[in-house]
């Protein structure tokens, strides 16, 4: 990663999470006392976020729609103390999605009920924010160096990438960018538009199951052909960790860190995608970066919630904090857009 520091715009929707830590999973009509109760901003888009604002010289912004500004105080002034710059969020009159979560002592199981009536942001709100963050002085640098985007909202999703793909293009700055994208419900309407739009793409276990894999390999080689040709792509697969396909048609897997006990399995994969988001930007090869965000998610399991996280990963990856660059594997194939 170059010494300047780096501008990440995370796309998404914010939640207000409620988790409620159980013996076992509720049976239906009965009465079971919590063991534990935690009030939380969560949000994959979020959660990426906390992870990214705790690496050096890394600089997360997020952009969703939420709730009026009366009520959403807490929740801005809690993200911006966590490192999460704020100014592209949109606010509405509906209240900020929450959900409910269900966490099993027993299993480790999530159950997660959702609660939304709030409107997606469109693509001329987008294009607005980034235009905003236009320099009026340098119209060839770029606002953001990486701009991720989850995967909801499809229609409109699909046209804020177009927007910033043709804008990048013609102010000259579309080779210093990055743009990715999750795909983590499969039974999102037409979820499988967004393939075709990341230069790095992410997959979740679940998105690979509905389609009829058991493994992250085969799937990937298969679903290759709907991605970009030189797009990176990554499937996440819980326990047996994560694999990569390179624009090479090279494969790399890490396996997840074992752990005695499951704690918090909330936000793993969004800790996943924080680590490859990093590590790309650090410059670091694919299995490296691959490896670390392994390494960055099984700790987040191991834990409650995202404190410190990121300093234990570097500490053990004997990664240094100063922004140069630590690998020197020139064999492996490097991230390119």
């Amino acid at each position: 990663m170059e010494s300047l520091e780096c501008n990440v715009l995370l796309v998404g929707q914010i939640y207000l999470d409620t988790i409620l830590n159980v013996p076992h999973f509720p049976e239906e009509d009965h009465k079971l006392r919590a063991t534990r109760m935690e009030q939380r901003r969560g949000g994959n888009t979020a959660n990426t976020a906390e992870i990214l604002a705790q690496f050096p010289k890394i600089r997360p912004w997020c952009m969703s729609a939420l709730g009026p500004k009366i009520t959403t105080k807490s929740l801005i002034h809690d993200m911006e103390d966590a490192g999460i710059n704020t100014s592209t969020c949109l606010f509405r009159n509906e209240p900020t999605p929450s959900s409910y979560i269900i966490q099993s002592n027993t299993t480790g199981s999530r159950t997660i009920i959702s609660s939304t009536t709030i409107n997606d942001i469109t693509v001329e709100e987008f294009a607005k924010e980034i235009e905003t963050k236009m320099t009026s002085s340098d119209r060839t640098t770029p606002p953001f160096n990486w701009v991720h985007f989850e995967g909801r909202n499809i229609d409109q999703v699909v046209q804020q990438i177009d927007w910033l793909n043709d804008k990048a293009i013609a102010d000259g700055w579309r080779d210093q960018l990055v743009i990715s994208v999750e795909l983590e419900k499969p039974d999102r309407e037409h979820i499988d538009w967004l393939m075709p739009k990341g230069d790095v793409v992410f997959f979740s276990k679940l998105f690979a199951e509905r389609r009829g894999y058991d493994n992250a390999a085969t799937f990937l080689h298969d679903i290759k052909a709907q991605c970009k040709a030189k797009a990176i792509i990554y499937c996440t697969w819980g326990s047996h960790g994560a694999t990569c396909l390179s624009p090479d048609n090279t494969l790399h897997h890490a396996p997840a860190i074992k752990t005695e006990r499951v704690i918090d399995a909330i936000g793993a994969g969004d800790t996943f995608i924080a680590g490859i988001i990093f590590s790309l930007l650090r410059n670091m090869s694919l299995s490296l970066s691959l490896k670390f965000a392994c390494e960055l998610a099984s700790r987040k399991v191991a834990q409650q919630g995202f404190s410190g996280l990121a300093k234990q990963a570097m500490i053990t990856m004997l990664l240094p904090d100063d922004g140069g660059d630590d690998d020197n594997d020139t064999n492996d194939q490097r991230h390119s857009t």
